[in-house]
């Protein structure tokens, strides 16, 4: 696991909903419980964590499906620190 994805993890889990021990790096975090206030909620954290910006145009389901892919989108908006 990237330390990219364990910040993020430790994000959803901490401010969010918890994450169970089986969440691996591709689980569907919608199937987990992620919903759509959530998902807004997890965006400022992500924004406010990693100082990047994301926009409507970012705002695709698979973009927030699992770990992996949210770090993917944080590596493409920018500062990853």
């Amino acid at each position: 696991m990237s330390d990219l994805i364990t910040r993020i993890r430790t994000l959803i889990d901490g401010g969010l909903f918890p994450l169970a021990e089986s969440v691996c790096d591709d689980t569907d975090l919608h199937a987990e419980g992620l919903d759509s206030l959530m998902l807004m909620q997890l965006i400022l954290l992500l924004e406010q964590e990693f100082g990047v910006a994301i926009g409507p145009e970012d705002l695709d389901r698979e973009n927030f499906s699992s770990l992996t892919n949210i770090a993917a989108l944080v590596r493409r908006k920018g500062n990853t620190g």
